[in-house]
């Protein structure tokens, strides 16, 4: 009898087993993904992008390549498509039904300004149905670096490219706004970098990059770090690598900040028809480099204490 009622509740163990793994495997299935994030290609960058942001929402999430995407896998089946970098945000704005929210990130202001612009007449840009988080920092918190970096200088200087001669104005607010008159000079294709440069950097009490590609590419970069080290004068990057290169100081987001501020922006946006503007990273990180500070006999503070400053000025 003993025997019996063991072999009987041996199966009915089985049978509660079997029972258990069908309903959680039914849950598998019918859980669907709200938010489909498109990366635009398989860089670890876009990747940690696309790991934040999944981290940062409540619901579940679908993360694919840009040449994964078809237009059956995402029309309707999401609650909002997240296109991570240029290349998905130019594809994704066509492409994804008009009715459907985009969201744009780690992409640069100017690329997603002339997406818009190129676009004014699509449905898409008169429904508002997208919005963005930029990759690069406003002009006045690289400008509030430098004056805490430099609190004596009176002039910051930088070289406009075709593209971002179109922000004169707003570097020259930013300026004003930390007490700095900002001297420049315009690079165009056929104009010598090094001829340009050298007297402005030379008349500069601190040089200020910018993210155009036209005029801070790989090879005028190590010459501006050249003639900046040699004049003397401190130079602030726009990205870690310039850091790294030689440059005195950087203020930039990382891709998990980035991503974090994407979730926050879909949280707040999800039950609104219209996006709101796009808008430039709210979390930032300093670095900083000791080894130029020295060189160049300025007595910088941590990257921890310029970070906590530089949100206090933005509070």
């Amino acid at each position: 009898m003993c025997r019996k009622q063991k072999t009987e509740r041996q199966n009915n163990i089985r049978r509660f087993t079997h029972f258990i793994g069908w309903v959680l495997l039914c849950l598998t299935v019918s859980v669907k993904a709200d938010t489909l994030i498109v990366l635009s290609s398989d860089l670890g960058s876009y990747r940690e992008v696309a790991s934040s942001l999944s981290s940062h929402i409540e619901t579940p999430s679908k993360t694919i390549l840009l040449g994964e995407y078809t237009s059956d896998s995402s029309s309707s089946s999401f609650q909002e498509v997240v296109a991570v970098g240029s290349k998905a945000a130019a594809y994704l704005f066509v492409e994804l039904p008009e009715h459907q929210k985009l969201y744009a990130t780690f992409l640069p202001r100017q690329t997603y300004q002339a997406l818009l612009e190129k676009h004014k007449a699509h449905p898409r840009t008169k429904l508002r149905n997208i919005s963005a988080v930029y990759l690069d920092q406003p002009y006045t918190r690289q400008l509030s670096l430098a004056r805490l970096i430099a609190p004596e200088a009176t002039n910051v200087a930088t070289a406009l490219g075709p593209n971002s001669q179109k922000d004169l104005g707003l570097l020259t607010a930013a300026a004003k706004k930390n007490n700095f008159t900002l001297l420049y000079e315009t690079l165009n294709e056929s104009d010598s970098p090094i001829q340009k440069l050298q007297p402005l950097i030379r008349n500069a009490n601190i040089f200020l990059t910018l993210p155009d590609k036209s005029v801070f590419n790989r090879t005028t970069a190590k010459w501006i770090l050249y003639i900046s080290f040699r004049q003397k004068i401190p130079l602030i990057g726009f990205s870690k690598k310039y850091v790294d290169a030689g440059a005195l100081a950087a203020v930039f987001s990382t891709p998990k900040q980035i991503g974090q501020q994407t979730a926050e922006l879909i949280k707040k946006t999800e039950l609104k028809k219209a996006l709101p503007k796009a808008e430039h990273p709210k979390y930032f990180s300093i670095a900083t480099n000791p080894k130029a500070a020295k060189a160049l006999k300025i007595n910088i503070p941590s990257s921890d204490s310029l970070t906590q400053k530089l949100r206090e000025l933005e509070e």
